[in-house]
């Protein structure tokens, strides 16, 4: 494809073509001549195209141009299909709750995949979920990643639901829902995971766990804070003896007005990593119910669950906590 609105190929030429099939035919090395005005801006090169202009433009930005020429249409499908184009909330969409609908309709387009997923960078401050404790934000499809700039640098203030969908990551921000009656995080029936995530000051729980009928949930966290909440920190329950698999490495939770860790029915909750603390919780500190166990992986000495103003571990009705000591191989593959 030529560099000039003049050569450039027509629009149904690359359309719908797959990016392996097009071809960018270079124009001729470009000599400078001083007596050209303007001879860089009329005329840019290929290289500075690709990699000097194109990667500046975002998902809308591009979308845009392709409308206006189809000079940008072969940029569009290179990016779009080669999965590289995230949404910018604020830049391609104004706020969080607009996230979803583009999601629906890119979906509906190319296939996101675990490896590949579709990325919603957050920028720093605050990202307002326009909806209650009963409405959250919901997250409706599977394999989607949100990538904030780090706790307390990116805060949504909302609740987020995320129910019978696989492969969903939150990464690098922090959540809050002061609604009296807010949960942070609904869980229900899905895969997520978490990294370098807190769940502060909800109205009630910060995390919630929960399967559905059909559907256990799989959580793995890993350096996550859960503190300051009405309620309990974490708390993870199922329906109709569907085990749910919790994973958490190197969590705290702190200073909630109930339980730092509460879980209730089958399933298996395990813990990992040194700078793990369940403290100065309201309530017990691991409350474990019914058949669930507990797996800390960790040394009896470790000072995991300290100073609660329950009991800093507490079962009841066959719940367990125990701790277990692995060689490292086998928290390796737990991980994998």
């Amino acid at each position: 494809m030529e560099k000039s609105s003049n050569n450039s190929r027509a629009h149904e030429d690359v359309v719908g073509q797959p990016v392996a099939k097009k071809t960018r035919l270079v124009l001729k090395t470009i000599i400078y001549d001083e007596t050209k005005a303007n001879q860089w801006l009329d005329d840019p090169p290929l290289a500075v195209w690709d990699h000097m202009i194109i990667p500046f433009l975002s998902l809308k930005d591009l979308a845009l141009s392709r409308q206006v020429c189809s000079f940008f249409e072969a940029y569009w499908q290179e990016k779009f299909n080669g999965n590289v184009l995230p949404i910018r909330v604020g830049n391609d969409v104004a706020t969080i709750n607009d996230v979803m609908g583009v999601i629906e309709i890119l979906s509906s387009r190319r296939e996101y995949t675990k490896a590949s997923p579709f990325v919603v960078l957050l920028g720093k401050g605050d990202h307002e979920v326009a909806s209650s404790w009963t409405n959250p934000l919901s997250i409706t499809r599977s394999n989607i990643t949100l990538i904030g700039q780090g706790i307390g640098e990116t805060t949504i203030l909302g609740g987020i639901s995320i129910e019978e969908v696989q492969n969903i990551t939150l990464k690098q921000l922090t959540v809050t829902n002061t609604n009296g009656q807010g949960i942070g995080i609904v869980v229900h029936g899905a895969e997520i995971e978490l990294v370098d995530v807190a769940t502060v000051h909800c109205g009630q729980i910060g995390i919630y766990v929960h399967s559905t009928y059909a559907y256990p949930t799989q959580l793995v966290a890993t350096r996550c804070e859960i503190s300051n909440n009405g309620s309990t920190g974490l708390s993870i329950g199922n329906n109709n003896n569907i085990s749910n698999n919790v994973c958490l490495k190197n969590c705290i939770s702190h200073h909630n007005s109930m339980s730092g860790i509460y879980v209730n029915g089958t399933g298996v909750v395990n813990i990992h990593g040194d700078a793990t603390a369940i403290h100065s919780n309201g309530h017990h500190g691991i409350f474990a119910s019914r058949s669930t166990k507990v797996l800390i992986h960790l040394p009896s000495n470790h000072n995991t669950s300290y100073h609660n103003k329950g009991e800093d571990r507490f079962t009841r009705e066959g719940g367990t906590i125990t701790n277990v000591e692995d060689h490292q191989e086998d928290e390796q593959t737990l991980f994998e």
